[in-house]
């Protein structure tokens, strides 16, 4: 064993040496006024989601035309672009798709889809948005010292503006211009209320971590909190409002200690005991009672049973990235409306992608965050700690409930996916501004 030694120690040194090259390749995409650019054009994209770019005295329509897609496809291919040009230039582009194969791996299975695609036109174009969607943030990871307060930051302030603004309307303006005639609740800035809760849900759960940089800013925090959840609860969206409570009670979990975690699994364990006793039956009928909705889910159950039949019939590869969904499709499916999702996130994967793409995206991004979690949480108590559980808390509040009526992931085009894409990002990031050294002393 003694001989295998210095061939094992010399193996190690070279592919820390190799490692450190490709850290150093990387090294040149920070301290670029490109930066600055490219958080100009982010935060003009996260400005489209929100709002669709709707003039702020424009009615809110119902309307199934897919408008602004030209605007769109200018938007994310223009942001895109410029950070394919920062990677070009900078030399880094090599060592980023080396450093984040797995993420990348993603990118390949949604591009190769093309090859068995029912629509291959609809894969092509939609693949290219997630493309430049996923380079985004790469560049946006690498392009400073500390990508999770960067990344708390322009989230939890814009969506604060994006708060402030809908509640500013609401109060100023004529109902049609922020309430969705089709659905009570404060749509906003946004064309419907499911538009405008997940910011304003997401905002606030990323605020429980927002490291302060000042007194002023802590202060600003708190009042962002307010705002933000004045708008939540307007928004009257009963699933949003479900997960921002999950999301709340894993922070506390994550973001405890281990005697306080340990009476919160007591507390956790004790709900199980009195949901066992009272009946899932029972309390679920309760619930949509107290909710005034109905058990079918608004006839999500229907859509479900629809969505399941046709994709059974490509299980294993699915109908291609984006294929699926085409003009018209829902009302073939379900007659009474016109939906454009399935509204449940795993099913839509599984009928695009198959039960290979389905694998894959839970391996790239909820395992793969799940076990980052021991190396980047910090100690209890810690900056670290809290930024790292509010981001945690994200996912798995919008992993799991919202994930179950609403389909976002893998699409840029929907604000949880870019917010859970850019954590996972950050949770996994092996670069040497990793959350480690982000909060280390001194920085």
């Amino acid at each position: 064993m003694s001989e295998l030694s210095p061939n094992v120690t010399g193996e190690a040194v070279a592919s820390r040496d190799h490692r450190d090259a490709l850290l150093d390749q990387i090294a040149p995409l920070r301290g670029s006024w490109v930066g600055l650019l490219l958080t100009g054009a982010v935060l003009l994209w996260l400005l489209y989601l929100a709002s669709n770019f709707r003039p702020p005295t424009q009615p809110i329509t119902l309307s199934d035309s897919n408008s602004g897609s030209a605007i769109r496809q200018l938007l994310f291919a223009g942001t895109g672009m410029l950070a394919v040009t920062r990677l070009f230039f900078s030399r880094s582009l090599g060592p980023v798709v080396i450093m984040h194969l797995p993420v990348l791996g993603i990118l390949g299975l949604i591009l190769g889809s093309v090859l068995w695609s029912a629509e291959a036109t609809l894969t092509i174009k939609r693949g290219i948005i997630y493309a430049f969607g996923i380079i985004t943030l790469l560049v946006m990871v690498h392009s400073t010292d500390h990508p999770a307060r960067q990344m708390m930051r322009i989230l939890v302030y814009f969506c604060t503006a994006a708060a402030l603004l809908s509640l500013a309307f609401y109060v100023a303006l004529p109902a049609n211009i922020t309430v969705n005639p089709a659905r009570p609740g404060l749509a906003g800035i946004s064309n419907h209320p499911n538009t405008l809760a997940p910011f304003l849900s997401i905002g606030l759960l990323l605020s429980f971590g927002m490291p302060p940089q000042s007194t002023m800013e802590r202060w600003l925090i708190l009042g962002s909190r307010g705002i933000l959840a004045l708008g939540l609860f307007l928004t009257f969206s009963v699933t949003t409002w479900t997960a921002t409570l999950i999301g709340c009670g894993a922070y506390l979990f994550f973001s405890a200690s281990n005697y306080r975690r340990g009476f919160l699994q007591i507390c956790i364990l004790t709900g199980i005991v009195l949901v066992s006793l009272i009946g899932v039956d029972t309390l679920k009928s309760a619930f949509f009672d107290a909710t005034g909705r109905d058990e079918s889910l608004s006839g999500r159950d229907e859509l479900w049973n629809a969505v399941w039949i046709e994709a059974k019939k490509d299980i294993l590869l699915g109908n291609g990235y984006g294929a699926f969904w085409t003009e018209g499709k829902g009302r073939e499916l379900v007659q009474t409306w016109n939906p454009r999702q399935s509204h449940n996130t795993y099913l839509d994967i599984l009928v695009d992608l198959g039960i290979i793409g389905l694998i894959a995206v839970l391996i790239v991004f909820p395992l793969r965050i799940f076990l980052s979690w021991t190396f980047v949480s910090g100690s209890p108590g810690s900056r670290q700690r809290n930024c790292s559980a509010a981001m945690l808390a994200v996912v798995i509040s919008y992993m799991s409930i919202y994930a179950m009526s609403q389909s976002f992931f893998l699409r840029f085009d929907a604000f949880p996916f870019f917010a859970i894409c850019w954590i996972t990002l950050i949770f996994t990031n092996p670069d040497r501004n990793h959350l480690n050294y982000e909060f280390s002393q001194g920085n």
